[in-house]
């Protein structure tokens, strides 16, 4: 089963024009709106989809979590929606409960760069203890973002170790392995049972960081804590997985190592839902 860890269903109204300016400076391309009839062709590669929307107040994004139960309701059999947090507003796990309860979303994605708070702080860890009681995971960007208002600081990975000691049965996915922090990333994933990484976007604009990136996974020992993840509509699911098998081509002829077919089939076929708790 191929499961795709991170989809977004964000519209250009969810977020602020300084993100979507930073983004094209980057060198994406505008945000146009979504239509969930190219959503659902694009996910034809894949088996199940894990989908979300991004809220960080502080950087003018907002995505409702109501548009994201409802855009899950389109295809209910493959989707699986999660709840946009951000800890920093007042209400945020009364909107976490009912986010659960009452939508059926089966997990969170938070953004600490771009919500401007600092994921190991224990000001906001009853929003873990809150995941965990619902027995529910959390997805974390982790890694680098463009947008002027986001702290890097943040977004490192580091951070998740006292995060994951704190609360060591909660299921924690660091999103696109941390890029260019995949050496960390590699680092703490191979110390907690309940943290993973995924891929998505983890550098197929930039093919030498990913390689180097999957090159690290393998010789620190946590290829099994890979998941796959597109980070859609930034790339396909296809795109993604045609990159990643093409990431040995940069080294043929090299004494430099290779990606194991192995590593990579895993990252494809592994039950993500099955880890984390969702299935």
């Amino acid at each position: 089963m191929i499961v795709d860890v991170h989809t977004h269903c964000i519209q250009p109204e969810h977020t602020a024009e300084s993100s979507r300016l930073a983004m094209e400076r980057a060198g994406y391309p505008p945000m146009q709106p979504l239509l969930f009839e190219d959503f659902s062709r694009d996910m034809e590669v894949v088996d199940r989809a894990i989908v979300f929307g991004v809220r960080a107040v502080a950087s003018g994004n907002i995505s409702p979590d109501e548009y994201t139960a409802e855009w899950v309701r389109n295809d209910p059999e493959k989707l699986i929606g999660f709840a946009a947090v951000d800890p920093t507003e007042d209400d945020y796990l009364e909107r976490m409960e009912r986010a659960a309860t009452d939508l059926g979303l089966r997990g969170f994605k938070i953004y600490p760069m771009l919500a401007r708070f600092n994921p190991a702080d224990p000001t906001v860890f009853p929003m873990y203890a809150m995941a965990e009681r619902l027995g529910l995971p959390i997805l974390s960007h982790t890694g680098a973002h463009p947008g002027p208002r986001a702290i890097l600081k943040y977004s490192h990975p580091l951070l998740f170790d006292e995060v994951a000691q704190a609360f060591p049965d909660l299921k924690i996915v660091m999103a696109h392995m941390s890029h260019p922090w995949q050496r960390d990333c590699a680092v703490v994933l191979r110390k907690h049972p309940n943290l993973y990484a995924d891929v998505s976007g983890a550098g197929w604009v930039r093919p030498w960081q990913a390689w180097e990136g999957l090159i690290l996974m393998q010789e620190w020992g946590v290829g099994d804590k890979l998941l796959f993840g597109s980070d859609y509509p930034n790339w396909t699911p296809k795109q993604g997985m045609e990159e990643m098998q093409s990431l040995n081509e940069l080294v043929e002829g090299t004494n430099l190592p290779t990606i194991s077919e192995e590593l990579i089939e895993g990252i494809f076929t592994r039950d993500s839902l099955a880890l984390l708790g969702i299935e």
